[in-house]
């Protein structure tokens, strides 16, 4: 399967040789909050300082009048440093820092464009992390998502500033854990699943009366095999995914912008309620193209 997903992310590079034809976007934020107290403040109160680099780039080109590439790339890296105060002692120390955001989200797709309702598509998407800290020593890059999707895709809006799509289709996914403890080992499990998936898109650029960037994205994904099935303890495999992503970046002066990112997540695998992420701050962001 990871074959499969090397052979479209190839294509996809060997496309991007002429770049002078294609259209790219690229966005860049640094969102920064911090507090700070002197050593006499009559509080329980410490200082701490978070900050959260985020980067979305896509780039796209008509290859042929019945084939269009879509290259999308998500990058974002945060920690949050706080203060403490030494118990014996009373003096303040800073913590080392943790870890509050971390992605890798790398996509291609090749939309073939037959000018009628829905066009279908060819679709792969590789998801990590740069740093898991899951267990006492940290591993790059894992655990690994690779995603193949094959199905129909239709835009409902396609302007200049406004885009809105929605696809659907068969998805294969494949699972791989390099740091899997067993016993006293660590071993490299795979788990490979298929089902189907839904996912809508929405972008807009406003200017009035502050230049905003609006990015939305809701993906669905239900499940209807596991390679691990007879191997785990209950059915939540079955269970529908959801993973709705949202940033509003809006542009005050210069490159300073207020930068909101709030993410509402579902996966019964990994926790059985809700899930959501809220990032408000002030910070510095640009665009390339």
């Amino acid at each position: 399967m990871k074959q499969t997903f090397i052979i479209i992310m190839i294509l996809a590079a060997f496309t991007l040789l002429p770049a002078q034809t294609w259209k790219l976007d690229s966005n860049m934020s640094l969102t920064l909050s911090q507090s700070a107290f002197s050593d006499n403040w009559a509080g329980t109160e410490l200082s701490n300082i978070t900050w959260v680099a985020n980067s979305t780039s896509t780039a796209e080109k008509q290859l042929a009048d019945w084939l269009l590439n879509k290259n999308t790339l998500k990058l974002a890296f945060g920690q949050t440093h706080n203060q403490k105060t030494d118990e014996v002692s009373r003096d303040k120390y800073w913590e080392k820092p943790e870890k509050t955001t971390d992605k890798i989200d790398l996509e291609s797709m090749f939309r073939f464009t037959t000018h009628t309702w829905v066009d279908p598509f060819l679709a792969g998407r590789f998801e990590s992390q740069f740093l898991d800290l899951s267990q006492d020593e940290a591993r790059l890059v894992n655990p690994m998502l690779f995603t193949e999707t094959a199905g129909i895709i239709r835009s409902f809006i396609d302007e200049e500033h406004q885009l809105l799509t929605a696809r659907l289709g068969a998805a294969l996914r494949e699972s791989v854990n390099r740091d899997v403890l067993i016993g006293t080992t660590k071993e490299t499990q795979t788990t490979i699943d298929g089902g189907l998936e839904m996912v809508s898109e929405y972008t807009r650029k406003l200017k009035m009366p502050l230049e905003m960037d609006l990015r939305s994205r809701l993906q669905l994904y239900q499940a209807l095999f596991n390679s691990k099935s007879d191997d785990l303890p209950n059915d939540n495999w079955k269970s529908l995914d959801m993973v709705w992503e949202n940033i509003v970046s809006t542009k005050l002066f210069g490159m300073v912008s207020a930068n909101l990112i709030f993410e509402l997540r579902y996966d019964k695998e990994q926790v059985s309620e809700l899930q959501w992420k809220e990032m408000i701050g002030l910070g510095l962001s640009h665009n390339f193209f």
